[in-house]
């Protein structure tokens, strides 16, 4: 699919970078901890080593246990057989590139300063904002991770569904890049290319495909709200097309449609919706307001219309009954004539001067 192929091109590269860094690193200080950006924003102290030369890389998927403390010592963020894939945004930024880092069955001590955890939002109730927290990780196992085409319709929901859910877990928190990330990868689970759509098709095949516009769907929000126009309409068109009346669809189309200024289809939409939802508050309140742009609109293209023309502005309400006197330009017209008049005269005088040259 187009949009989803030029979503993927947003995708930050983090974890090769962190590879390139530390190629050829081995200066480990004193005390066991490895500064692993040279900024101290992200360390690692190695408990008990692990298998060697047994590490994960991005597209992985692995497996580990995470138990991470506050400075003052709380315990927060317990995580155990905690599943992901390395480089899909689906866990914090310091988990996901410390995982690329640790060997299968390694226990190690990481430090995550906020910027690479919970940021300035925190996790509340338990993480406030702007902490740095230490985990302690245990890489259980890790596997490449398997193509789609290679796995069954449930495993596919399972997988397509958890990277949806992560998806709506960053939109949450305003994290709309993060958020995309996770959506594209699950549109790449959640879609049977094999199966012909239509009224005939499979009970699980008609599920996973409800499942993928859902990710579609959330994915033209957050497209939205990082003013990836153009991507987003791509994305909302796609469920349109299999949906025809999901209202969310349709509102957000309208919504992106207005902001493009194309008032007359972002109206059409939006009453579309309404039609579905007539109790929504949210689509009249849209409703209203691209109704007031396009008359806005129609009225500075009228007044455009009138300054071209030169003609005076619109008729006021009193001034019907003489629309025509009122309204034409008599002194203009007048003084017009008379100037002909004159240059008429003045030819016919000056005619035998000609004809004797």
């Amino acid at each position: 699919m187009p949009e989803v192929d030029q979503t993927k091109e947003m995708k930050v590269e983090k974890v090769e970078e962190v590879n390139v860094e530390l190629e050829g690193k081995t200066d480990i200080p004193d005390d066991g901890w490895l500064d692993v950006l040279g900024s101290g924003d992200l360390k690692k102290k190695v408990i008990k080593a692990g298998i060697v030369e047994s590490r994960p890389f991005k597209g992985h998927t692995v497996v580990m246990n995470a138990y991470g403390k506050l400075e003052n010592g709380m315990e927060v963020d317990k995580r155990e057989q905690l599943t992901f894939t390395i480089g899909d945004s689906e866990v914090i930024v310091g988990l996901d590139m410390i995982a690329p880092l640790m060997d299968k069955g390694e226990i190690a001590l990481v430090y995550i300063a906020s910027r690479f955890g919970y940021g300035s939002k925190g996790l509340p109730p338990n993480i406030p904002p702007d902490s740095n927290i230490i985990y302690q990780v245990e890489l259980l196992d890790y596997a490449p991770e398997q193509e789609p085409c290679s796995l069954s319709i449930t495993e596919r929901m399972v997988i397509g569904n958890r990277k949806r859910e992560r998806g709506n877990w960053w939109f949450n928190r305003e994290e709309y890049s993060m958020a995309i990330q996770c959506y594209s990868a699950a549109i790449d689970f959640l879609d049977d290319a094999e199966e012909e759509y239509g009224d005939d098709i499979r009970p699980e095949v008609r599920e996973i495909l409800a499942e993928r516009l859902k990710a579609l769907n959330n994915m033209g929000a957050a497209q939205i709200k990082i003013e990836a126009y153009d991507m987003a309409v791509k994305s909302l068109d796609t469920v349109l097309k299999c949906q025809p009346s999901n209202v969310k669809a349709l509102f957000r189309k309208g919504k992106v449609l207005g902001i493009q200024g194309k008032m007359k289809e972002s109206v059409t939409l939006l009453k579309l919706a309404l039609e579905l939802e007539p109790e929504s508050r949210l689509i009249h309140q849209e409703l209203a307001k691209m109704r007031e742009k396009a008359r806005i609109e129609a009225e500075s293209e009228k007044s455009l219309y009138r300054r071209m023309l030169g003609l005076k502005k619109d008729i006021t309400q009193s001034d019907r009954r003489y629309p025509v006197i009122k309204s034409f330009p008599w002194k203009t017209w007048l003084i017009a004539f008379v100037i002909l008049l004159i240059a008429l005269v003045a030819y016919q005088n000056l005619t035998p001067l000609y004809e004797l040259i």
